[in-house]
């Protein structure tokens, strides 16, 4: 992995994009390609869950999208679009779930396979940098809209599970049972932590991604657009069995500019 460099793949397909361009525009009509970058918010989700409790019953949370990209028409409205982008993916659980990782004194009180339970909040926080390839569908004056859709590749940078808040001991998933000893009950626990999950978590992700947007063009050279997108990754993302099965998904609120070459 250490000899991953994800901008050098971005660089690489530029300049493939601008040679082909200057190819084009020496046989045929100009067919310069656009540079550009674009940021807003994705709102990742944690599906499927195995029936494991331990990765079920995740909602969406807010995360940060930004990226850069090249895009090169290739015949009439169709453009052939190439990204780097960082993602943030994950979801959050708040309320009553199981704990992942109990204390020694806790551990010895639950049979094995078995769970305690306890309400708190927790997000799962995934940061990716994700390489798609679109096919661009564009059509319209003065305003232009557009279709797109294609593969992605994603590259797991960091992983963690950032949990809080203070809660009693549960022997079943309904909180109906607090736990307790033959002293009495045992004191609510403080959830507050940030882990490192990254090592529990596979690498590389694919999916596919897709969806609409509108642009404005500036003048010949300028443009700046809206794009709204989802996304869903086929790789179950644990490398670990008794961990469950999530897949990651989002959806993608982006404003961008872009400069025509």
């Amino acid at each position: 992995m250490r000899n991953f460099h994800p901008f050098l793949v971005v660089a690489c397909l530029s300049h493939a994009l601008v040679t082909h361009a200057q190819t084009t525009q020496s046989t045929h009509t100009p067919c310069t390609p656009w540079l550009g970058l674009k940021g807003g918010i994705s709102i990742p989700n944690l599906t499927g869950g195995g029936g494991n409790p331990l990765s079920d019953n995740y909602s969406s949370r807010l995360a940060a999208n930004f990226g850069i990209f090249a895009e090169h028409r290739l015949h009439g409205h169709w453009s052939l679009q190439a990204e780097l982008n960082y993602a943030g993916q994950g979801g959050k659980r708040d309320g009553l779930q199981p704990i992942s990782d109990l204390p020694p004194e806790l551990a010895q009180m639950v049979p094995p396979g078995s769970f305690l339970y306890a309400k708190f909040k927790n997000k799962a926080i995934l940061d990716y940098l994700e390489l798609p390839i679109l096919a661009k569908l564009t059509w319209g004056t003065p305003w232009q809209f557009y279709v797109n859709a294609g593969p992605y590749a994603g590259y797991l940078l960091h992983a963690k599970e950032k949990t809080s808040g203070a809660s009693l001991i549960y022997a079943d998933p309904q909180g109906q049972q607090p736990l307790g000893t033959q002293y009495g009950p045992v004191p609510p626990q403080d959830f507050a932590a940030t882990t490192d999950v990254t090592s529990s978590i596979k690498r590389w992700n694919v999916g596919v991604t897709g969806g609409i947007g509108v642009a404005k063009p500036l003048g010949t050279r300028n443009k700046i657009f809206f794009d709204t997108r989802f996304e869903y990754g086929f790789i179950n993302i644990q490398k670990y069995k008794e961990d469950g099965k999530n897949n990651t998904g989002n959806v993608l609120l982006s404003l961008g500019y872009a400069y025509r070459l």
